[in-house]
């Protein structure tokens, strides 16, 4: 029986999230269940981080769609900045983009550096990361040179906007937003697992 169970679990964990509208729910609630879905997954994957992964490369998605796909530089979810000499994870007009799940005191040092390089930091990360950033920032001299931004809201936004704010629009500017992660994961990470069902 538990040979079965593991079988299961495995075959689960080989699939990656599926996107499954829901007019019923906001489209922060859409985005809450994909997230969701791929933390269920890690949950199971023996220690990967498939939802740091995933907001990485849907942030990245959303740069090309408002930007370009010229703009950004795409990277593995493993690539170290150190290695390809990057101040962030993604760096536009100025910008150094941080996107993280946990924010850590060695990433609002790095948010520092950004500042004295000339470049404005905005870190991207989960709700919970929010708070946890404002909590690392709030004893220091950066507290009001560093952008923290909800990636939900983040995204939403995007969608909101991208949509003209037509709410019959709104599945198919988030669609998009999915089809050109799934293009990035698939030019960047080996694992299929990433990629949204759609």
């Amino acid at each position: 029986m538990g040979w079965w169970i593991k079988k299961v679990q495995l075959h689960f964990a080989s699939e990656g999230p599926k996107f499954h509208f829901d007019n019923g729910k906001s489209v922060a609630a859409n985005l809450a269940d994909i997230f969701a879905q791929a933390a269920e997954i890690q949950k199971n994957s023996g220690g990967a981080n498939f939802v740091g992964a995933m907001l990485q490369h849907l942030v990245g998605a959303k740069l090309d769609i408002v930007l370009g796909t010229e703009i950004a530089e795409h990277h593995g979810f493993s690539v170290a900045d150190h290695s390809t000499e990057r101040q962030a994870d993604f760096e536009v007009n100025g910008v150094a983009i941080h996107v993280t799940t946990h924010p850590t005191e060695a990433l609002i040092r790095k948010a520092a550096k950004n500042l004295q390089s000339g470049l404005k930091p905005l870190i991207v990360t989960l709700a919970d990361g929010v708070e946890g950033a404002a909590y690392l920032l709030k004893s220091t001299e950066w507290k009001d040179r560093i952008d923290v931004i909800d990636a939900t809201q983040f995204l939403t936004a995007n969608v909101y906007e991208r949509s003209l704010f037509q709410a019959g629009e709104c599945k198919t500017t988030l669609t998009t937003i999915l089809s050109r992660y799934n293009e990035i994961v698939l030019a960047c990470e080996t694992d299929p697992v990433l990629v949204i069902r759609i």
